[in-house]
């Protein structure tokens, strides 16, 4: 398995029983914090080749009681952007919802589904943002050498962390529960899932995503892409963004707002800046560069009108109470877990 093109292939040894459950085991680095179980699946010794997945979990002792955190990022092309959002994301959110709580000490639901959103938004901006201050613009990096470029990018500082944040990505899935456990709230972007199970009085349990399904596969998201960009048949191109990325979700800019004001997301600038970023910028970046270049290469023909992708999340919020469950629970899991379903695009009947 692998890219033999890119020379990279993945060889796998079959283990026999008990060496299998064992090493599933070991390798699944199982866990409980507070009242979440947890899972991640890191298969390879090596440190560079690990998976990009990352979780959050949290307890916030705000106001009016302790709320409960729970977050996934699914990373990829890289650890930067994934790293990134779990280390300062959470942080950012505590600090909106208590300026809201301050406010209002029980607000409506939905100033807290703003709340999730106004602040993964106002995350997305911080990343785009710092790059925007090194190359305001097409105009600034044609007016530089190519030498000057890499000097700037490879300077094993803060511009190297800047500019590798906006080449890598990582998908977010954020809940979010209020002290009495009545409400919960779910932001996701990307495709990461959230499954809620609820058991009614007579016993029988129930499964309902939470999530939204943001990649190509998703018709109504392969339709937002082809809309916004008319003329531009490559824009989805295999059930991918320019042929490339799965996620449709990463950045989003109104075609009314100027370049500088460009709002930023979660990583994958190569899908949302104009080709000249990805070509002079990204490719310049050589420690380290992109895993496979090459891949690379086969799409900036095909960016004419970006952004591509879009950062903004969608947000649910289901009252609990309302459901007359007498049990419930959440799980969040990356899409590889997804993948294991040869109908993935089912999500309901996935989540049962």
């Amino acid at each position: 398995m692998g890219w033999p093109e890119a020379d990279a292939l993945w060889v796998y040894t079959v283990l026999p029983e008990p060496n299998l459950s064992f090493e599933l085991e070991r390798l699944s680095l199982a866990k409980s914090v507070h009242d979440t179980d947890v899972v991640t699946f890191q298969p390879c010794p090596n440190d560079e080749e690990r998976n990009q997945d990352r979780f959050v979990i949290q307890n916030w002792a705000l106001p009016n009681g302790t709320w409960s955190f729970r977050a996934l990022f699914d990373g990829h092309a890289g650890h930067e952007t994934a790293d990134y959002a779990a280390e300062n994301l959470p942080d950012l959110l505590k600090r909106k919802l208590t300026i809201a709580l301050e406010k209002d000490p029980t607000p409506r639901p939905q100033v807290i589904s703003e709340v999730l959103e106004a602040g993964i938004l106002s995350f997305d901006d911080g990343i785009g943002e710092a790059l925007l201050d090194i190359f305001p613009s097409p105009g600034a990096l044609k007016a530089m050498s190519d030498e000057e470029i890499r000097k700037i990018v490879n300077d094993d500082g803060p511009n190297r962390e800047i500019v590798l944040r906006c080449m890598r990505g990582t998908t977010a899935l954020v809940a979010l529960v209020d002290p009495t456990k009545s409400d919960i709230w779910v932001a996701s972007l990307g495709d990461c899932m959230a499954t809620l199970g609820t058991k009614d009085r007579t016993g029988k349990w129930t499964a309902q995503v939470l999530s939204s399904a943001h990649n190509g596969e998703n018709e109504i998201e392969a339709n937002r892409v082809r809309d916004e960009h008319p003329g531009e048949p490559e824009c989805i191109l295999d059930d991918r963004v320019l042929g490339s990325i799965a996620v449709t979700r990463g950045g989003y800019l109104p075609s009314h707002v100027a370049f500088t004001n460009y709002h930023s997301a979660l990583g994958d600038f190569s899908f949302k800046l104009p080709a000249p970023y990805v070509e002079r910028v990204f490719m310049k970046q050589v420690t380290p560069g992109f895993a496979m270049p090459e891949k690379i290469k086969t799409f900036i023909h095909r960016i004419s009108t970006p952004p591509y992708m879009t950062g903004v999340p969608d947000v649910k919020h289901i009252n609990l109470a309302s459901l007359g469950s007498t049990s419930s629970f959440l799980i969040m899991n990356s899409d590889g877990l997804n993948d294991l379903s040869d109908d993935r695009l089912k999500l309901e009947t996935l989540a049962q």
